[in-house]
C-alpha cells in the first residue's frame, strides 16, 4: 500500500525523536541503581525499539498492509552497553524525567495517530500511545513509592462544593 504523505511524514518526523529518546533512556538505564526503576526503563526501551521496527515496516509498501497491532507485542530483549555509569542526576530526577518521557511519547503517538489516514497505521499509533501510558503508570507508582508527593490535597468540603457547582451547572 502506498501511504498518504501525512502518514509517511509523521512517521519520518517521529523516528528521529524515538532515536533521541532511546539514546537518553539508555544513558539513564546505565545510571539507575534501583532495580524496579531500571526494569521499567528497560521495558520502555524495548517497547520503543519495537515501535521503531513497526514504523519502519509500515513505511515499506511491500509489507505495510500486513502490519497490525499484534506486531507491537513482539518485544525482544536488549543489551545496553554501559560505558559511563553516572550522568550526574539523582535517582529521583531520573525517575521524573522517565515519567515525562513516557508522557511525551504517549502524547506524540496519540496526536500523530489522530492525524493519520491509513487505518492500521492510525490504530497502531494509538496503541503505541497506550503502551507508553502503561509505562507512565508504572513510573507514577514508583514515584509514589519513593518520593514525597508535592501536589496539594483538597479537602472533602472543597471537593463537595466543586461537585455541587458542576452538578447544578449541568442540571444533574
Amino acid at each position: 500500500m502506498i501511504l498518504k504523505m501525512i502518514d509517511l511524514s509523521l512517521m519520518a518526523g517521529h523516528l528521529p525523536v524515538h532515536k533521541a529518546e532511546m539514546d537518553k533512556l539508555a544513558s539513564y538505564i546505565c545510571s539507575i541503581q534501583h532495580s524496579d526503576i531500571k526494569q521499567v526503563a528497560t521495558e520502555q526501551y524495548m517497547i520503543m525499539k519495537n515501535h521503531v521496527k513497526v514504523m519502519v515496516a509500515l513505511m515499506n509498501p511491500e509489507q505495510n498492509e500486513t502490519i497490525g497491532i499484534n506486531d507491537l507485542h513482539k518485544w525482544e530483549p536488549v543489551q545496553i552497553n554501559c560505558q559511563k555509569r553516572s550522568i550526574g542526576m539523582s535517582q529521583e530526577n531520573i525517575l521524573r524525567e522517565l515519567a515525562t518521557s513516557a508522557e511525551t511519547m504517549a502524547n506524540k503517538n496519540f496526536n500523530s495517530g489522530l492525524r493519520m489516514k491509513a487505518e492500521n497505521v492510525r490504530n497502531i499509533h494509538v496503541h503505541m500511545a497506550l503502551q507508553q501510558i502503561m509505562i507512565l503508570n508504572r513510573y507514577i507508582a514508583l514515584m509514589d513509592k519513593f518520593m514525597k508527593d508535592t501536589a496539594p490535597v483538597s479537602s472533602r468540603k472543597e471537593q463537595e462544593e466543586t461537585y455541587q457547582t458542576f452538578k447544578n451547572m449541568f442540571n444533574l
